[in-house]
């Protein structure tokens, strides 16, 4: 791809860490342009700084970007997200400075999706117990099927959709929420028997799912959250777990980024699968994030 003629070149374009192409393919990409890529990862603040100061454009998976960063990059105008949350860079300097946020909506719904599916059948069928079992010699652990119970799908975005199309395979009962919906949070919670979590991580979803939601849970029902952990209160889940008030839980996602201590507390809780943040980590979504980055690029040099 290249700029239409009569549109603004020479911007500094700077790759501070991988997208899932090739840095060779990233710089070509932007022909007339000055392209700069580095990985910057577990580089401090003011290292960062010293090699892209100058920039116009970053284009980053999820390093930090804090509000330092953001306000010390006095010609930014883009920052270009390769994965779909953006929490990870201070929306409020962004704004202030008048700096585009993109990020790659949709790159890892299959991902995303299929994995739920995984932990779910997991739960359902037991398989961890059951994998050990084979190894102890145990009777097996009998488990649940999918079909004919109900789903319930917090949030409704490219995720919570593909989330949808699926259970409908699995001959599964779905309810809804989400801004345009008709379901209240409790009654999803109260009336299922999974619920999974696909809503971005905001300052009103931050902790939205605590004490009063689980407990209104049915106690043979589970929680599976593959979108961001602080949208899970920690501590209310290992407590509802701990107790029997919930049958279990699966989590992709923590409220720190994996490797998790050898203390943390959701590892000690009873019927806990986890996952180390896999959720869109395919071969297939790694290239489309790349794709879609670079196809916001360009789509943003060509309105300048």
């Amino acid at each position: 791809m290249s700029v239409p003629a009569g549109k603004r070149v020479n911007m500094k374009i700077c790759l501070i860490e991988p997208i899932g192409i090739s840095p060779v393919e990233f710089k070509n990409s932007f022909p007339g342009h000055e392209v700069l890529e580095i990985d910057s990862r577990g580089w401090p603040d003011d290292k960062l700084l010293a090699a892209v100061r100058d920039a116009d454009i970053l284009a980053l998976t999820n390093r930090p970007l804090n509000a330092t960063v953001i306000g010390n990059m006095p010609n930014l105008k883009l920052i270009a997200v390769a994965f779909t949350g953006v929490d990870h860079v201070d929306a409020r300097a962004a704004s202030s400075g008048n700096v585009t946020v993109m990020n790659a909506v949709g790159y890892a719904r299959t991902a995303v999706a299929e994995l739920v599916f995984g932990l779910m059948i997991s739960l359902a069928r037991r398989i961890p117990e059951n994998n050990q079992a084979i190894r102890e010699g145990a009777k097996t652990n009998t488990g649940i099927e999918l079909g004919g119970k109900t789903l319930g799908i917090i949030g409704y975005g490219a995720i919570g959709r593909e989330v949808d199309r699926l259970a409908a395979a699995f001959k599964m009962n779905t309810l809804i929420f989400s801004r345009r919906g008709d379901k209240s949070l409790s009654e999803v919670f109260s009336a299922s028997d999974f619920v999974t979590i696909h809503v971005p991580l905001t300052s009103e979803t931050r902790g939205m799912i605590s004490l009063k939601l689980l407990e209104s849970m049915k106690t043979t029902s589970y929680l599976v959250n593959c979108a961001r952990g602080p949208i899970v209160n920690t501590g209310d889940l290992v407590e509802v777990l701990k107790k029997g008030k919930i049958a279990g839980a699966a989590l992709d996602v923590f409220d720190v980024e994996p490797p998790l201590p050898s203390d943390y507390s959701l590892l000690s809780a009873p019927n806990v699968i986890a996952t180390p943040h896999i959720g869109f980590n395919t071969k297939e979504a790694l290239a489309a994030k790349g794709r879609i980055t670079l196809g916001n690029i360009h789509k943003w040099l060509s309105e300048r």
